[in-house]
């Protein structure tokens, strides 16, 4: 499906179906615990951050390789039913969605995730039914799941100079090559940690810059962020809210300071309308339940005064 010519968001990476479960707690090693339920949910981390973005008012696409499987239907249709253009998802028949299963301690609302990678595959620039695929996009937008493919996509984005969005939660050998190729580097606290060996945020932010130029944000959960832009440091508040399901908080964060790039918005501005989309993505169970729209972001944000 092809929504629009333009895109604000592109988005190369992981779409999920998820296996949601609850918990009041969680078992020990060889233990058995009750689940207090279950459900199926769509998500995935670039999944997640476009349908944040559509849902905000943004003209979101995706790039991918699905096959014809039943799992692998539900995850176009789900992107598709959001209004996601999906015209350069390439349909093999061996690929696969990213399937997880997720569970959530209801008495804090942190969650615990187990994903496989068994089938998941991601094109290449070669691969692609169409190569001017810049020439029509505002962000470009990729996860660390996405592999060479993604590095290779934003490689080519920032050629053309588009914004290029990172979000990476693990490490593997091509997180330098994705942290490089990114104008705009997204993490959590930590992961960022873990990527640089620091302990002290200000010396986090530096490490994980590659050039001056970048833009630098670890997200922190319901401490709110901080940032690096522009040789400035900045620390936003998180938005309160109680708590249900944190999954894909991280995500809609990506995803709408991604669709604020590409409406304009100064870096800061971007990631307070990150913040309060995020926040409230925690508010309901599963990764896109939560994902308010523009008007309901709006008003949140008006009630926080």
């Amino acid at each position: 499906m092809n929504t629009a010519s333009g895109i604000d968001v592109l988005g190369l990476g992981a779409v999920s179906v998820d296996h949601v479960g609850t918990l009041a707690g969680w078992p020990r090693e060889g233990g058995r615990m009750l689940i207090e339920t279950f459900s199926l949910h769509d998500g995935g981390l670039v999944g997640t951050a476009l349908v944040a973005a559509a849902r905000l008012g943004g003209r979101a696409a995706w790039t991918g390789k699905l096959g014809r499987s039943p799992m692998a239907g539900r995850a176009i249709e789900a992107l598709e039913k959001e209004g996601i253009d999906t015209s350069l998802v390439v349909r093999d028949k061996d690929s696969e969605p990213v399937l997880a299963f997720i569970f959530t301690n209801s008495t804090d609302g942190q969650r615990t995730i187990l994903w496989t990678r068994t089938g998941v595959r991601y094109p290449r620039q070669s691969e692609l039914p169409d190569d001017r695929w810049p020439e029509r996009t505002r962000v470009f937008l990729f996860d660390g799941e996405s592999g060479r493919a993604g590095v290779e996509a934003a490689q080519v984005a920032r050629s053309h100079g588009i914004p290029v969005v990172v979000d990476i939660v693990q490490r593997d050998d091509h997180v330098g090559d994705a942290l490089a190729a990114s104008s705009h580097i997204i993490l959590s606290e930590r992961f960022a940690g873990l990527q640089t060996g620091k302990t002290e945020l200000p010396d986090m932010l530096r490490g994980l810059q590659t050039d001056p130029g970048q833009t630098v944000i670890i997200t922190r959960g319901e401490k709110g962020c901080v940032g690096l832009s522009a040789g400035r440091q900045f620390e936003l508040p998180a938005y309160p809210v109680d708590a249900v399901d944190t999954t894909g908080c991280g995500d809609t964060f990506h995803g709408a300071f991604a669709l604020g790039l590409a409406r304009g918005m100064p870096e800061i501005e971007a990631a307070r309308f990150a913040s309060a989309a995020g926040a409230l993505c925690a508010t309901k169970l599963g990764g896109r339940e939560g994902l308010p729209t523009l008007r309901e972001l709006e008003e949140f944000v008006a009630r926080q005064g």
